[in-house]
């Protein structure tokens, strides 16, 4: 496998290189006035160079054949990025800022622009603002929000700048299923179908089913929440659970985690935050599950791969 991402990127930095290097040499001597027909051959050459790179990145390397969901260490917020096997990029919120950026650079092939789906769990500035730069920065297809969006300044510049690169805007009103390939998937389940009041924090939830594993991502979603979506009789249980809200004790009651029944518990939270993120109350509750838990304050990024 990892052989196999080597021999990639090594083929892809040979035609960069040997591209460039032929589009200097052909600058070089355009200005010390070679022969016409000599210039244009090794201009010709520099551009059939770069145009093999756009055809082996985008039609003939395929795929990592494997499952990865990275949590990204984005400070006190929250970030989440799934590579399917079958090629799509998925990225769940932001974060509160465009440290964003760099962890995407360091989770993604420097050849990959684009991300296929960006979904906004809910509207709170620490899960959103550093989608404004990313849009600018890759190429996303499309963006996927609750349909009761707020009316903010920071909601308004994204919304703008979403529109201004093309990107596609889905805002969502009932549940959907987006299939990426052969059993992989994801469940989306805006909160406004349930019968919960209005709050802040009410977030999509989303469940991913790829590889035989199931990741469950709840946003911010509260006890309130979390009380009623059991009683829909939903299949809530997942291998890997990103723990609501940054582990605040407003979230993540005894009955959810029951439903669950995660093997791994992953806390996006920021070091010596001033909410006292993830509760004491919470860990305790989490220990005593006997599961495995990841902080992204303690540990970093933290990457799950489904082989």
């Amino acid at each position: 496998m990892v052989f196999k991402e080597l021999k990639k990127s090594f083929i892809i930095f040979s035609f960069l290189f040997h591209g460039a290097k032929s589009i200097i040499f052909f600058m070089k001597n355009f200005r010390l006035k070679l022969k016409k027909n000599k210039g244009r051959k090794i201009f010709f050459s520099g551009l059939l160079a770069f145009f093999l790179i756009s055809f082996l990145v985008f039609f003939v390397l395929p795929p990592a054949d494997f499952l990865e969901v990275d949590f990204l260490d984005v400070g006190q917020g929250d970030a989440s990025l799934i590579k399917t096997p079958f090629g799509q990029t998925i990225l769940i919120d932001g974060g509160p800022d465009n440290s964003v950026l760099r962890r995407l650079g360091e989770n993604l092939p420097f050849y990959r622009r684009r991300l296929d789906l960006v979904i906004v769990s809910h509207y709170h500035e620490d899960h959103i603002t550093g989608l404004v730069e990313t849009l600018r920065r890759y190429q996303v297809k499309k963006i996927i929000y609750t349909a009761d969006s707020p009316s903010s300044a920071l909601w308004e510049t994204l919304w703008i700048t979403a529109r201004r690169q093309k990107t596609i805007l889905a805002p969502l009103s009932s549940p959907v299923t987006i299939n990426f390939g052969p059993a992989c998937s994801l469940f989306l389940l805006p909160p406004s179908v349930l019968d919960i009041p209005k709050d802040p924090n009410n977030s999509l939830l989303t469940r991913l089913t790829c590889r035989g594993k199931i990741f469950l991502f709840s946003g911010d979603n509260s006890l309130k929440v979390e009380s009623v979506l059991l009683k829909t009789g939903l299949d809530l249980s997942a291998d890997v659970f990103k723990v609501s809200h940054h582990g605040a004790n407003s979230a993540n009651s005894v009955d959810f985690l029951t439903a669950v029944r995660p093997g791994l518990a992953v806390i996006s939270v920021g070091a010596d935050n001033r909410f006292g993120h993830p509760a004491p109350a919470l860990l305790a509750r989490l220990e005593e599950f006997d599961l495995e838990i990841k902080r992204t304050d303690k540990d970093g990024t933290v990457k799950v791969k489904i082989p």
